[in-house]
């Protein structure tokens, strides 16, 4: 090759060269564009998501887009110190059963003597069972007082039923109880004792065991009305695809449930009446309990968990403003609920200051500055009851827990068909969680119950 063409070569990737630095040059000031608008569009976004956070946050759920998160795994195993378990050995006994070998299972050797004795016990049911049918033939027999045909009442048997009180106290605790469906409930008893029970049954057993449970729902709906400190809250039902509201009331270690049409005061009212002066009401900060409280008479105690998750929900959607006002909100509660209800009524001044410092903070965002502003001008009183009075929780909780076992029968049966379903689902349920707040046996608590004349 001579000079020329080395020369050629050269100057062809010299353009070359330059040709790529060109390109090079034209990437880098795209991306550089890029980088702007999309800074540009990132402060947009921010901007927006401050102003419309609730759109901002529907509109994420709606498209499913969810925050990168760094979750921090637990370790596997049991916590250092934790003290291990192990099934205790039955205090009854009901059979004894030896075990006496006369050969050897390895080598088939004659045994002799038994040399120890080791004891295993083991816990066991019977997998099936058979149904048993009684015939009872009942004499009738004329009373010259009374002037007519009497006859003895069948024994442990509701009027009019077709089964047996313990299958139909069954039935209520799989279908209530455990939440069954009724197709379920149905293959249990065909799968345990060959019993045929179709799907329409079940609703009927369950109307009359409503009827005799109702002196006790009744005599729930007194113990519920003078309580001194009651926990309410409601939450959704479906009747028949129409919009229904069920409530729960819990007290003294009532459950009370209830089914309406309706969402507002009124519904409580009629349930407790408007003697409740000096009483207090531990609730959510939903409209309709102020309501109540007003017409009724009640002291409130606003629910602290849903204090928190609202201000959680500030941090979220608000940035440095959200996350201060949650960040006070805690430290304040942990304060007051740190008092263990020993406090005194100078404290609880002193705590609703704190709650005063915080609206005299500067907010840009104007829900931030409503949500302090209402915290301590409309709420400020019902804020801190439960620092001075041991009988008063600071959380609604227990309601909160409570209606999981109506919401747990509304996913799966999509409510109730009818009003009438709609009364004996919360009559019923009442009556099983009420057994279980006290835990007690719930199939033995509700023979108990029938089983007493007076009804409780």
């Amino acid at each position: 090759m001579n000079k020329t063409d080395l020369e050629k070569e050269a100057d062809q990737l010299r353009k070359e060269n330059e040709k790529l630095k060109g390109e090079l040059e034209r990437i880098t000031s795209e991306k550089e564009n890029i980088e702007k608008k999309y800074e540009k569009t990132k402060k947009e976004y921010e901007d927006l998501k401050a102003k419309h956070a609730a759109t901002v946050f529907n509109l994420q759920k709606a498209l499913k887009i969810k925050v990168d998160k760094i979750t921090k795994r637990k370790p596997l195993g049991a916590p250092k110190g934790h003290k291990g378990y192990a099934r205790h050995v039955p205090e009854r006994i009901d059979s004894i059963k030896e075990l006496i070998p006369n050969r050897c299972p390895d080598c088939n050797t004659r045994l002799g003597e038994t040399q120890e004795i080791r004891s295993r016990h083991v816990t066991d049911i019977k997998l099936t069972s058979k149904v048993r049918n009684t015939r009872y033939d009942i004499h009738r027999k004329y009373c010259p007082k009374c002037k007519k045909l009497v006859e003895p009442e069948v024994p442990n048997v509701l009027p009019h039923a077709r089964f047996g009180l313990n299958l139909m106290l069954l039935v209520m605790y799989l279908r209530l109880g455990l939440r069954l469906p009724g197709n379920k409930v149905c293959a249990y008893f065909m799968d345990m004792f060959n019993l045929k029970i179709s799907d329409g049954e079940i609703p009927v057993i369950l109307k009359q065991l409503e009827v005799a449970f109702g002196r006790y729902y009744s005599y729930l709906k007194k113990l519920i009305k003078l309580a001194k400190v009651k926990h309410t809250d409601t939450t959704s039902w479906r009747v028949n695809g129409k919009s229904y509201h069920a409530w729960v009331f819990v007290a003294y270690g009532v459950v009370l449930y209830k089914i309406h049409k309706r969402n507002n005061h009124k519904v409580a009212l009629a349930l407790l009446g408007k003697k409740q002066k000096d009483n207090v009401l531990v609730v959510d900060r939903f409209s309709a309990f102020r309501t109540l409280a007003e017409k009724a008479g009640f002291l409130l105690q606003l629910c602290w968990s849903h204090i928190l998750q609202d201000s959680k929900e500030l941090a979220r959607d608000f940035g440095r403003e959200g996350e201060y006002v949650h960040r006070k909100l805690k430290e304040i509660y942990e304060l007051a609920n740190g008092l263990n209800h020993k406090g005194i009524p100078e404290i609880v001044e002193q705590l609703k200051g704190e709650i005063f410092q915080l609206t005299q903070r500067h907010y840009k965002h104007l829900t931030v500055w409503r949500f302090v502003n209402a915290l301590y001008s409309r709420d400020g009183d019902n804020l801190f009851r439960f620092v001075t009075d041991p009988d008063i929780d600071p959380t609604n909780n227990i309601c909160e827990r409570e209606l999981r076992a109506l919401v747990i029968i509304r996913k799966i049966s999509y409510g109730s068909r009818s009003v009438r379903g709609a009364d004996w689902t919360a009559s019923l349920l009442s009556v099983i969680q009420t057994l279980r707040l006290n835990k007690k046996n719930v199939l033995k608590g509700l023979q108990d119950i029938l089983n007493n004349p007076s009804g409780y």
